[in-house]
């Protein structure tokens, strides 16, 4: 019997120093009571020599038999772990034909890389040089419309420069001042004039329709009146 059910039989108070109605005593548990390490052997169990276990001959030959299966399938396994890893070995047959079989797909996917590089190389130079010709012929478009609009330009001035020499052969000149201003006194000029209902031009200030002749009147062109 142990130290602490002892205890608990024949006396109300328990070995330790701890409250009686904190601790429960449907849930306590025994603990057995052991010698530390550092004392000494008991002087009852100084001189006592253990007697051998009798093991029967019957277990002993299943203990070797079971031995002697161990060693031979942990024997087997560690071989065929050796053969594995022989065979998947960086130097082994199939990691040499692995490595062979990896540099010949490299060999042909660079292959295809270069010729798939100087496909595209063609088709760059080909829209490069077509580009270049789009852009030499507008260029050559863009010279010929500005030599167009250069030749209308100088057309133009042309035309002015007729139109303005023709005018200045009007111009009264500074010697011919004096007569035409007396010219001009003795046959004035007026620019007035009136139209009727149907676009007759009749000229003068004092000029009345009645006194104009038929003949004579001016029809005012179409466009004007439009």
């Amino acid at each position: 019997m142990s130290f602490s059910l002892r205890c608990f039989l024949g006396s109300p108070h328990l070995w330790y120093p701890v409250n009686h109605t904190a601790v429960p005593l449907l849930g306590s548990q025994s603990v057995r009571w052991r010698k530390p390490r550092w004392l000494p052997v008991a002087p009852s169990k100084e001189f006592r020599v253990p007697k051998k276990p009798d093991t029967p001959v019957a277990d002993v030959r299943e203990i070797k038999r079971l031995s002697d299966n161990y060693k031979t399938m942990m024997k087997a396994v560690r071989k065929h772990l050796r053969e594995e890893y022989i065979r998947t070995a960086d130097t082994s047959e199939l990691a040499m034909q692995q490595v062979a079989q990896e540099e010949e797909e490299h060999h042909q996917l660079m292959e295809y890389n270069r010729q798939e590089n100087l496909r595209v190389a063609a088709l760059r130079e080909e829209r490069i040089r077509k580009e270049h010709e789009a852009e030499i012929a507008r260029v050559e478009a863009s010279l010929v419309k500005q030599a167009q609009i250069a030749a209308e330009a100088e057309q133009e001035a042309l035309r002015i420069i007729n139109e303005t020499q023709e005018l200045v052969k009007t111009f009264i000149k500074r010697e011919d001042l004096e007569r035409a201003i007396e010219e001009a006194m003795a046959n004035p000029t007026d620019y007035n004039f009136a139209l009727d209902q149907e676009g007759h031009i009749f000229r003068g200030r004092t000029t009345k329709p009645q006194d104009a002749k038929m003949e004579e009147w001016e029809q005012l062109e179409s466009k004007v009146l439009m």
